[in-house]
């Protein structure tokens, strides 16, 4: 009975484990978006003619911020399409920079508008949501593996109700986390200046962050 016991709880143990790598990998794809990808969002809407074809400047280098967000740098693949993009950049209104014989191009732009930022904010919300998404499936699938189990016998009803019972509770608890992870990315790039929770989850997770806040700095005093 003892090694049976083990079986039945893997239901529940496998279903936690896959919503936290699933949380865990959603955390990571939010760790290089910020403020400098406002920006560089403006260069993927640039084009620049080569030889009578308008290509995006995104297909002839690479953009990247690696000083900081003011500072974009242009990886140029191709040394004799440089004249040709600086040309372009100029008239965009940009100032390209560039030493002899180097595939490298800088540009130093303004800080980003609040539209460019919120663009910014709504690719962390299109994250979000393919994340509770995800958990949502690992659930479900979860739900109908516990269903079949009990129909094949494999189980009793009372260790689906159990294990159903745990899965629920990692569910409840990675939704949570995966919106305030969310959430606190959005509060980052926008700042207390422009955000604003969305959702009645987001809107009680800022109320208890604020409240941590102040009691932090009531501590400190």
């Amino acid at each position: 009975m003892a090694g049976r016991g083990k079986e039945e709880e893997g239901y529940s143990v496998e279903a936690k484990e896959n919503m936290e790598v699933a949380l865990q990998q959603f955390a990571e794809s939010l760790i290089p978006i910020g403020s400098e990808e406002a920006n560089k969002n403006v260069f993927a809407t640039i084009k620049v003619m080569i030889k009578g074809v308008r290509r995006r400047l995104v297909d002839l280098g690479n953009v990247d911020a690696p000083e900081g967000p003011l500072k974009i740098q242009l990886m140029i693949f191709n040394k004799e399409h440089i004249p040709l993009i600086m040309d372009q950049l100029k008239e965009e209104g940009f100032k390209p920079r560039s030493d002899p014989g180097s595939q490298y191009l800088k540009v130093d732009v303004p800080p980003p508008t609040r539209l460019q930022l919120m663009d910014v904010a709504s690719d962390v919300d299109r994250r979000t949501k393919s994340c509770v998404g995800t958990l949502n499936k690992i659930r479900s699938n979860t739900v109908a593996r516990l269903t079949k189990a009990v129909e094949n016998e494999f189980i009793d009803q009372r260790v689906a109700s159990v294990a159903n019972k745990n899965m629920e509770k990692t569910y409840s608890k990675c939704e949570k986390e995966a919106i305030k992870v969310g959430m606190l990315k959005k509060l980052s790039i926008l700042g207390d200046k422009w955000f604003s929770p969305e959702s009645d989850q987001e809107k009680a997770l800022f109320i208890e962050i604020k409240n941590k806040q102040k009691k932090k700095e009531a501590e400190k005093a």
